[in-house]
């Protein structure tokens, strides 16, 4: 802002802002087309773009352009935080690989917003354009690995998952080598194109509204990502915070292995699916209110700092593993509709996320530390019952999904195809 010669506060919080404005029009876009054209595509391109977006920022001439920027990066990083989901859900047809895979790689990519705002405070005694180059670097490094290994002259599909695309791509290849026009993909038999590109376009819309466990489960994780721009903002120290994130996979492992022991017992608790994820965020809702409530009152000059500063410990195991219980069982629920019930709680969370920085001072000035983060605390008891009713709920809202209904009959319809080739079924 001084580079740029601006004034007033509420600026201040605009390229966060408008970058997770980004991440709420991404998902509108990426998801129902990563499950029309296939989860590659959709990865790859917005990675190139989010790297020229990014080149962009570091270059931005004046604030309008870092706020563009700003707004083109968010749009495209929304791709993998929606379509990942989705990739697991297709490669992993298993619950047991397809929760490790998933509960590692959420692990992973929680150190993002704990590593960057350490490099960025690192980076700034340079100017604030370094904090840009080096996510450039890192990006551009990461960009050009992906290129090659992604790209396959012989065949560009390699590496897609999505089982649709590739039934359309073998039944194209079929029909090229037999030179006979009877096999056909189910997407190329779909008439009405208009139709369907309106209807996978407002899918995750209509999934939040009118899905259940998408729409409770979006709430919850809503709250808990907005937690973590409330850390940012409460104190500096934030190195713990991590610990307890990374902590979380090792925690969500462990269940696993208690689970599937219980399976090959014939426990009756673990024939479900709710019971394979919900346990988890059980237990993680009141650790993540206790948390809220050790920070508010332990933050105060008579306690010594490493008692708040300790919370940060509990949090992050908290919210880390309430992403991967409820959005992996969101994933199981879904399966190769999944990118799109991701998007709904992108949407919902970036859009808290946005507006969270822009209530957090009003609030810390007009009710102290104390009371504004009970507030948090409050609202994070408000969801404590949601995994479990879900746990209770959870198999007769799924009877009543059309998107699960018609997961199951697809099921049944490849048990009943037997031998046929993929095409020609």
């Amino acid at each position: 802002m001084q580079d740029f010669g601006l004034e007033g506060g509420g600026q201040k919080v605009l390229p966060t802002a408008i970058f997770l404005i980004g991440y709420c029009v991404g998902p509108l876009v990426w998801s129902p087309l990563s499950e029309t054209v296939g989860r590659r595509p959709v990865l790859f391109w917005t990675f190139t773009v989010f790297v020229l977006g990014t080149l962009g920022c570091a270059v931005a001439p004046n604030w309008t352009a870092l706020l563009i920027f700003r707004l083109i990066c968010g749009t495209m990083a929304a791709a993998p935080q929606t379509v990942s989901g989705g990739v697991y859900a297709d490669m992993f047809s298993d619950m047991k690989s397809r929760g490790r895979a998933m509960a590692l790689y959420m692990s992973a990519s929680s150190f993002g917003p704990i590593i960057g705002p350490i490099i960025s405070g690192c980076s700034v005694k340079y100017g604030w354009r370094w904090t840009f180059r080096i996510d450039l670097i890192i990006c551009g490094l990461t960009w050009t690995a992906l290129l090659f290994l992604s790209v396959d002259t012989a065949d560009q599909y390699r590496t897609e998952t999505f089982a649709p695309v590739l039934l359309k791509k073998h039944a194209k290849k079929l029909r090229k080598e037999t030179g006979c026009n009877r096999y056909f993909a189910p997407q190329e038999l779909k008439s009405d194109a208009a139709f369907t590109l309106a209807q996978t376009i407002t899918r995750p819309l209509t999934m939040l509204i009118f899905e259940p466990i998408i729409l409770f489960t979006a709430i919850y994780v809503s709250l808990a990502w907005s937690m973590v721009f409330f850390y940012f903002q409460a104190y500096p120290i934030i190195f713990e915070v991590g610990i307890g994130a990374a902590s979380s996979c090792l925690f969500a492992l462990y269940y696993d292995m208690l689970f599937q022991k219980a399976k090959k017992l014939g426990k009756r608790w673990a024939s479900g699916p709710e019971y394979h994820r919900l346990p988890l965020s059980c237990t993680a809702g009141p650790l993540l209110a206790i948390s809220m409530f050790w920070l508010a009152w332990s933050a105060k000059s008579s306690i010594h700092w490493i008692v708040p500063v300790l919370s940060g410990l509990i949090f992050g195991l908290a919210y880390q593993t309430t992403f991967i219980s409820l959005l992996t069982y969101v994933t199981d629920a879904y399966k190769i509709y999944s990118a799109s019930a991701l998007a709904s709680s992108v949407i919902m969370r970036s859009i808290a996320g946005a507006l969270f920085p822009l209530a957090a001072d009003p609030l810390y000035s007009k009710l102290g530390v104390s009371w504004a983060t009970s507030i948090l605390g409050f609202a994070s008891i408000a969801c404590i019952p949601i995994p479990f009713a879900l746990l209770y709920y959870g198999p007769s809202i799924r009877k009543g999904s059309p998107f699960c209904q018609r997961l199951l009959e697809e099921d049944m319809n490849k048990q009943s195809s037997g031998t046929r080739t993929p095409a020609e079924a």
